[in-house]
């Protein structure tokens, strides 16, 4: 298997991808993994999420598609709510960041989620500039939240790169990992309602290559902040290629 200390070993790398998530799928192509988009864990029941080293990115815990009423859901509220996309101006895209706690303007609307537990729903509220609810329609399970945190995010890597320029090509230095445990279901719960995790609404068109006018990650995807990772994960193991510490615990050979 290769291991994490094999990678530091290595020092910086060429990135095998491009974009944003060039980091986390250059250090997949290094552990051997091809890259997928399923919602099994990445790599021996564990979840890899990789940042750089003063990113400001929130982690994308995980993506779910809403449950109703209609399906896809996405596709009505784009066509009701959606704002025509800058580039491609025939088509509609609704690209924001909503929460349970603070409500948002979008468009000549305001959104904002409710956590139902009454009814096991998560649901999107939208209103009227004014405040007066339109309608509160559109839901995903509880349930269906559940699932795809214990499935994916039972325990959670969390590896750090730095990040260099060498001849206008990206490359990147594996240096530090820490491996999580999650506490539970209902501190998700807890922190989605406080606004600590939050809700990015993405369909986005794509703007290059293959995906150029088409629609892309058509989603809710979960967001945490790095700061706050340790409210909703237990830390169990940590390793530092670059002072060269580990703790106590150990886990698989990462």
């Amino acid at each position: 298997m290769i291991t994490l200390k094999k990678i530091a070993r290595k020092g910086y790398v060429k990135s095998s991808a491009n974009g944003l998530g060039a980091i986390g799928l250059t250090f997949e192509h290094l552990l051997g993994k091809e890259n997928d988009s399923m919602y099994f864990p990445d790599y021996y029941g564990i979840e890899i999420k990789c940042s750089s080293r003063f990113s400001r990115y929130p982690i994308s815990l995980f993506s779910c598609a809403f449950d109703g009423p209609t399906f896809p859901e996405i596709n009505r509220l784009i066509e009701k709510y959606g704002y025509f996309d800058k580039d491609f101006k025939d088509k509609k895209a609704l690209q924001e960041i909503l929460s349970c706690k603070n409500q948002k303007k979008v468009n000549n609307y305001i959104f904002k989620f409710d956590i139902d537990e009454k009814e096991e729903k998560l649901f999107l509220c939208i209103y009227n500039l004014n405040g007066e609810l339109i309608e509160r329609k559109s839901f995903v399970y509880l349930d269906t939240i559940y699932n795809h945190l214990k499935l994916k995010l039972s325990s959670m890597a969390l590896v750090y790169a730095s990040t260099k320029k060498c001849s206008a090509e990206d490359q990147f230095r594996y240096y530090k990992i820490t491996i999580y445990e999650l506490i539970g279901f209902h501190k998700f719960i807890e922190l989605l309602k406080n606004g600590t995790i939050n809700i990015s609404l993405s369909c986005r068109i794509g703007k290059s290559g293959k995906y150029a006018g088409k629609y892309k990650n058509k989603n809710l995807v979960f967001e945490l902040q790095k700061k706050d990772i340790n409210k909703l994960f237990k830390e169990i193991y940590t390793y530092n290629h670059d002072i060269q510490n580990t703790s106590n615990f150990q886990i698989i050979n990462l």
